[in-house]
């Protein structure tokens, strides 16, 4: 183990003795360490030094993990509720009182409870997944819609802002690497054809009809923890957290999970949506949120599917036209291979959209 590392842990207030420090888990952005603690009585540790390039504000990052954590244990607690260590993360402090470490180097580190027993699950591969997904990342949408007090931060500016988006999009073709713009007419034209529609959630804000929520903005099922016979845990990973519109978590977990294929692949005839899934998700979704949010949220969560999906085939045809300078890549196509491949559920989606609008009627 580097000594860094050790020295590192040691600027927050531990329990205990370090016994030692060891990679974990498989995250593609932060690096992630478990701090073994040598006394039993003791609990033991996650460390991370967090991307401070993706995310340029880090304080304000930790702002926000604090305020909804400490939210979500106050309305836990409020219920008497059983190992609420367990269903919500819990930050530990440095000696100065702020909730990340600086080191010498301008890294930033963060230090939260492990919580044993818990388990995740890499991929939705069947409807009990499906359901208790959209019950994890629904419940979460509820225990942050009362938060008081000023909006969160937002961690990464314009995220899901389809004029930010389509903005970027004209400026790579005017950058137009190796004249890519000419072998991918029939995508730009896709997405000019679709620039009008991909303007209602954005729209619909503005006058009003859909309100700014906390969204997670990552909602993988393999951000839910679980414990040993399956029950949920908590929802993990919350760097992303900001204020959101609640079609943004809706549509990017249906855009993963019901789609019938990965997003890279090349047999545009394999792709489609999986109804199924889309039901189980939605119905655990709806289950915690159908209290509190509206009917036009409500009328717009198939949209949300296609919304989210159209955004990241956006962004990779835009990574690509500009020259493959956003997302790694495993060959030269590989970004035009993803975006054919969203872009393609899109249309797949359209073709469901009446079927997937009567499920979410018949579920509310």
């Amino acid at each position: 183990m580097p000594v860094a590392l050790k020295d590192i842990a040691k600027q927050f207030n531990l329990n205990g003795t370090i016994k030692h420090i060891e990679p974990f888990g498989n995250g593609h952005i932060n690096d992630t360490f478990k701090i073994f603690i040598q006394e039993p009585e003791f609990p033991d540790y996650i460390l991370q030094r967090k991307n401070h390039h993706v995310f340029k504000d880090i304080p304000g990052m930790m702002e926000n993990i604090v305020r909804v954590t400490d939210h979500i244990r106050k309305k836990l607690e409020e219920k008497n509720t059983v190992e609420i260590s367990k269903k919500v993360i819990t930050h530990i402090q440095c000696e100065n009182g702020e909730y990340f470490y600086k080191d010498s180097d301008g890294n930033y580190w963060t230090v939260f409870l492990f919580i044993p027993g818990s388990q995740s699950v890499e991929k939705i591969e069947n409807h009990e997944h499906a359901y208790l997904a959209g019950k994890g990342f629904g419940k979460f949408q509820e225990q942050l819609a009362d938060l008081p007090g000023k909006p969160l931060n937002e961690t990464i500016v314009d995220f899901h802002n389809i004029e930010f988006r389509y903005c970027n999009f004209r400026k790579a073709l005017k950058i137009n690497y190796q004249n890519r713009a000419a072998e991918t007419q029939s995508e730009i034209e896709f997405v000019l054809q679709h620039e009008a529609e991909m303007h209602t959630l954005i729209n619909a804000q503005r006058a009003d009809e859909i309100p700014s929520r906390i969204t997670h903005n990552d909602t993988k099922i393999n951000n839910i923890l679980f414990d040993e016979i399956g029950q949920i845990l908590c929802v993990i990973d919350l760097d992303t957290v900001m204020p959101g519109l609640v079609h943004f978590d809706f549509g990017d977990a249906i855009r993963t999970a019901a789609c019938t294929t990965e997003e890279d692949e090349t047999d545009l005839d394999k792709i489609t949506v999986n109804l199924e899934i889309f039901e189980a998700f939605a119905r655990g979704f709806l289950e915690e949120t159908k209290s509190f949010i509206n009917e036009k949220e409500i009328s717009l969560l198939t949209h949300s599917a296609k919304f989210m999906t159209f955004i990241m085939g956006l962004r990779f045809l835009t990574d690509y036209i500009e020259g493959d300078v956003y997302y790694k890549i495993k060959h030269p196509n590989h970004n035009i291979e993803r975006a054919r491949a969203q872009f393609k559920l899109v249309s797949e989606i359209t073709k469901n959209e009446d079927e997937m609008n009567r499920i979410i009627r018949q579920l509310v």
